[in-house]
């Protein structure tokens, strides 16, 4: 009796070995870092510093903020998800914002959050596209005038 259930319990933790390790290697994801809309070829991560807002005059505008971050979506791959990799290199808080822009001219916001964050440590943000639609942009908002002066890298990945 002893011995049968010996054999009965190392087949069941067998058969749960088994399935867990299936299920892990079958879930796994692959992460793909996107190029900047208007970066260097290859380019997939840029350091910034958020400067003061820009000024309008009108339709002209006396100085351009560079709140904002564009990253290009590959047309033939269907991802499941984004992630943002923001990693200050000042403490403090950040306004930020994600939006995945689609081809009709509309965006979905992701991301809605003025996080304190410390020099180093990444916030990692993910979004996830529509059933029906792929995204042709990742954007990456940071800025007000609380976060001017403020530095930090940007980089986002794109998961299948």
């Amino acid at each position: 009796m002893k011995k049968s259930i010996f054999l009965v319990t190392n087949l069941l933790i067998s058969l749960s070995s088994t399935l867990i390790l299936s299920h892990q290697s079958s879930s796994a994801e692959t992460c793909t870092p996107l190029g900047i809309v208007g970066g260097k070829p290859g380019q997939t991560y840029v350091h910034k510093t958020v400067s003061l807002p820009s000024i309008p005059v009108g339709f002209l505008r006396l100085k351009r903020d560079d709140w904002n971050t564009d990253f290009s979506v590959q047309s033939e791959v269907k991802y499941k998800k984004f992630n943002a990799i923001l990693t200050p290199q000042t403490q403090g808080s950040y306004d930020i914002k994600m939006f995945l822009k689609y081809s009709d001219g509309t965006a979905d916001e992701v991301y809605k959050n003025q996080p304190v964050l410390s020099p180093k440590i990444p916030l990692f943000i993910t979004g996830k596209p529509r059933m029906s639609k792929e995204p042709y942009q990742v954007n990456v908002f940071v800025g007000d005038l609380e976060s001017t002066g403020k530095s930090y890298n940007i980089s986002v990945q794109g998961c299948k």
